[in-house]
């Protein structure tokens, strides 16, 4: 007999914290180790934070949540909140975990948490030719504001934003 299931894990999302830092780091490192994408080595060094730097992150007023799924640290994201705005970024998916909709849900925990601080836009930004991470983005309704070529970094920048 066949079991039948009416539903699927999903990812359980926290605010990480201090103790967080070095399995944040390790995830971050190994979503990026080989990510297949020809990135310039500047912004892969900013998506690759050692532990200090991101537990600095935690002390310098930034939210990091964590999306655990099946028992696994899955993905990560952080939010701040400059001017009444939100910026997402750092949004990141093991790579054993992708193609699961981890990414949306962590990205729409991201988007709640700007709709319960208040603020009317939300921003963040993502290399041109990370297909998949622009695909997420304007499915959840961020549309593109400008592209930024040039330093610091060798290839452009897309900035993406919407309102809430």
């Amino acid at each position: 007999m066949e079991v039948m299931r009416f539903f699927h894990p999903v990812p359980h999302l926290s605010l990480a914290g201090s103790a967080d830092a070095p399995a944040l780091s390790r995830l971050y490192e190994e979503s990026w180790l080989d990510s297949g994408d020809p990135l310039d080595a500047g912004l892969l060094d900013l998506m690759r934070p050692l532990p200090g730097e991101v537990a600095a992150w935690m002390r310098g007023g930034f939210e990091i949540y964590r999306a655990e799924y099946q028992g696994h640290l899955a993905g990560a994201v952080r939010c701040s909140f400059p001017t009444s705005t939100c910026h997402v970024d750092g949004l990141v998916v093991a790579p054993a975990q992708r193609r699961r909709g981890i990414g949306r849900q962590i990205a729409e925990h991201a988007l709640d948490r700007a709709r319960r601080a208040g603020v009317t836009r939300v921003w963040t930004e993502a290399s041109p030719q990370l297909a998949a991470a622009l695909a997420l983005f304007h499915s959840l309704g961020f549309k593109e504001s400008v592209r930024i070529d040039g330093p610091p970094f060798r290839q452009p920048l897309v900035l993406l934003e919407m309102s809430i």
